[in-house]
């Protein structure tokens, strides 16, 4: 990948104005990106609403980090703003066209040097700026330990500028390693460390609660959803609710889970998965996050096959599971009726990779494939791609170790 060893300089000075806990900066920030946009007038290009097909091979744009170390899964470490993807490069973000490939802008995470590498947390788009989180160590100095800590940036996701920074102290002996910025609202921004959770007040850049043994993943309305684990182990969990504003616990599922896991699909529902701890059970089920009560109306078993869903920012939910081989199943957002399920008659299941606006991506027989989010159907059994984050102009993947930009043609 690139090297970006002209940024050292930019990142000292970061480092040395991320002020911990500090107050908004009233004056613009001096940091600019490498390169400014491009003035040139460039035609409007076709959107898809949703693409069915992508240019195959696509562009790779940077290697694909692993949470968790190197037999981690490869993360999409970038969100799509209209035209432009905005993604993690070595110690730096980076702003493209996704049409004409051209890249707008380059900006250092503020407290990342190269004598100190670390995977950038995956960005998050919110209102309109993009976020962005890493460890960093805080260099000592005669009066002040050097330390670990956590650091946070708000971009303009079309020139690449810095909007505020801060650097948030982590509890003693956590050592910040594994960096996800989990979501944000107007209120609060949540950040785990694979330790410790801290929910920060994105107007003070203060923290406001922490806690540990806490994996949280569902970041909706008042309320962060995830694993709490029952000792230091984690082995033994259980889903709980957990009130932003102090971390006060609102809800907590009735069963002990072992490999539990949340996610979430959209606004008012997310899903938890594992294996009940006491029998080894598979356990898998949609809750509401503000109670924690169960979403399905028919029989939970039904769900036990089940390991991953996405919601398609519309109307429907996506599931793919295994029994005697691959599943998908579709369900209608609103109720969860389930509307369509592969393998039908002659019909086999893709391995599915994502689903956006009615349109559901996967590989069948290693083929990239799109589905009709609403039947089932086949839209196009040469799609180009099996893309896992997608919107009008393009999709992206990690599948292959690296991150990959597939323009959508179709």
């Amino acid at each position: 990948m690139r090297q970006r060893a002209l940024l050292a300089t930019a990142l000292a000075v970061l480092l040395t104005t991320s002020a911990c806990g500090g107050e908004p900066e009233s004056t613009p920030d001096p940091r600019a990106p490498t390169s400014a946009p491009a003035t040139a007038a460039v035609p409007e290009p076709v959107a898809f609403d949703p693409p069915s097909k992508f240019q195959s091979g696509g562009q790779t744009l940077a290697e694909a980090p692993r949470r968790g170390g190197a037999l981690g899964d490869p993360q999409v470490s970038a969100v799509l703003v209209g035209r432009t993807v905005v993604y993690v490069d070595e110690t730096a973000l980076a702003g493209q066209d996704v049409v004409t490939g051209e890249e707008h802008w380059v900006t250092a995470m503020p407290g990342v040097t190269a004598s100190d590498p670390t995977v950038l947390a995956n960005p998050v788009l919110y209102e309109n700026r993009v976020y962005a989180a890493a460890a960093i160590t805080v260099p000592g100095s005669t009066r002040v330990t050097g330390h670990r800590a956590v650091s946070l940036a708000a971009l303009d996701p079309t020139t690449g500028g810095v909007v505020w920074t801060a650097t948030v102290d982590a509890l003693p002996g956590d050592p910040v390693q594994d960096v996800r910025l989990v979501g944000i609202t107007p209120d609060s921004i949540v950040v785990d460390t694979s330790t410790t959770t801290y929910v920060i007040d994105p107007q003070t850049r203060r923290t406001r609660w922490k806690v540990q043994l806490f994996e949280p993943t569902v970041v909706d309305g008042t309320v962060v959803a995830g694993q709490l684990g029952a000792d230091a182990t984690e082995v033994k969990t259980r889903t709980v609710g957990l009130r932003l504003t102090d971390g006060v616990q609102l809800w907590a599922g009735g069963v002990e889970l072992q490999q539990g896991r949340t996610f979430p699909l959209g606004p008012g529902l997310m899903a938890a998965s594992g294996r009940e701890f006491t029998d080894t059970t598979p356990y898998f089920d949609f809750l509401d996050p503000a109670t924690g009560e169960s979403r399905y109306a028919g029989d939970r078993k039904d769900l036990r096959g089940l390991t991953d869903c996405w919601f398609d920012a519309r109307t429907v939910v996506v599931c793919a599971g295994t029994g005697a081989g691959p599943l998908a199943v579709g369900y209608d957002a609103s109720d969860l009726e389930e509307i369509w399920e592969l393998p039908s008659g002659d019909r086999s299941a893709p391995r599915l990779t994502g689903a956006w606006h009615g349109a559901v991506y996967g590989e069948l027989a290693g083929r990239p494939v799109t589905l009709d989010g609403k039947t089932g159907a086949v839209r196009n059994a040469s799609a180009g791609a099996a893309p896992a984050v997608v919107n009008q102009y393009a999709g992206l993947s990690a599948g292959s170790g690296a991150l990959t930009l597939f323009p959508a043609v179709g």
